[in-house]
């Protein structure tokens, strides 16, 4: 890892969901508030919380599948596959195998975002745009957020998110 701000997510205290039914570990947030990413711990079944007016990106970087029902449609959610929804969904998570942690962006209409997971070999180096910051999933920065710009490099896994303002 080099360049950019890193944030290790054990460094930041987690705080209560605003439903009260979980707790989350903001890592980063736009200067403007239009967007957040945040990691979530998912413990238990219940509901999400409501955003109305943003949209959602969840990817879960820990545990295995969670269960969600949104606006009364089952959906699975395996690891490491980016899962978007609207922030007025009504959503209830259900954790069948065991707790989770979700990497999330919340944003604004005016966001784009986006997560791409990816695997890196031991030689690679992941260059990250000023719009861009990587979720380390495995590998020797587990569990840390680089935000860019800056690079992701050695071997591993990351969620890499981009969010652009429209």
């Amino acid at each position: 890892m080099s360049g950019g701000r890193t944030v290790r997510a054990d460094d930041v205290a987690p705080r209560p969901w605003p439903n009260g039914g979980g707790t989350t570990r903001e890592l980063a947030r736009a200067g403007d508030g239009s967007w957040r990413i945040s990691l979530a711990t998912i413990e238990s079944d219940g509901p999400f919380s409501l955003f109305p007016g943003l949209h959602r990106l969840l990817t879960v970087v820990e545990g295995p599948v969670l269960d969600l029902t949104v606006d009364g449609v089952p959906q699975v959610v395996e690891p490491q596959r980016p899962f978007a929804f609207s922030g007025e969904a009504e959503v209830v998570a259900s954790v069948p195998e065991g707790p989770v942690r979700a990497l999330n962006v919340i944003a604004d209409a005016s966001v784009a975002a986006y997560c791409t997971v990816l695997e890196l070999g031991r030689g690679s180096a992941l260059p990250l745009a000023v719009d861009q910051a990587a979720y380390v999933i495995t590998g020797e920065a587990r569990g840390s957020l680089v935000i860019g710009p800056g690079e992701v490099a050695g071997r591993g896994t990351v969620a890499v998110v981009t969010v652009e303002a429209g």
